[in-house]
């Protein structure tokens, strides 16, 4: 499956970077399941969204995503922004944003549909095996929490 990706110039006047980057984020996570299981989808749940380099105003950010996992129900989406200054010293783009999303495929009554599975290529099977992990250790701790609650 190939990777999503949308690229923006961020203004010198830019307001709110970081609601503005997850926005794209998830949509680009969007783009990248609608596009793998041709229906409607919804975001399910976002692992913790990683800020490793600050972004600077004025800079050309490109979010990127790539689908990591699916299993019957969802599809895990890594999703990552590089930014690339424009005026700055600092040469060459950066990593400043990473993170996971899971999203489920809808029927058109919005019911869960089953999704189809990931062909994944050698280089991208330890990536698989990555998410499949994530993807077992986060079932496990909805259903810890679901019986902390009753």
């Amino acid at each position: 499956q190939a990777p999503s990706s949308l690229r923006l110039l961020l203004s010198p006047l830019s307001l709110r970077l970081h609601r503005v980057t997850m926005k794209l984020m998830d949509e680009v996570a969007g783009i990248v399941a609608a596009r793998h299981c041709k229906t409607n989808i919804v975001t399910a749940s976002v692992d913790a969204i990683n800020f490793h380099r600050k972004i600077k105003k004025g800079c050309v950010i490109t979010v990127s995503g790539r689908m990591t996992f699916t299993s019957n129900k969802s599809i895990e989406i890594e999703v990552f922004v590089d930014a690339d200054p424009l005026v700055e010293a600092e040469k060459g783009k950066y990593r400043a944003v990473t993170a996971f999303f899971t999203y489920i495929s809808l029927d058109k009554e919005n019911k869960p549909l089953l999704v189809p599975p990931l062909k994944v290529s050698e280089e991208e099977q330890k990536r698989f095996e990555e998410g499949k992990a994530r993807y077992l250790q986060n079932k496990a701790k909805r259903l810890a929490d679901k019986e902390c609650q009753q």
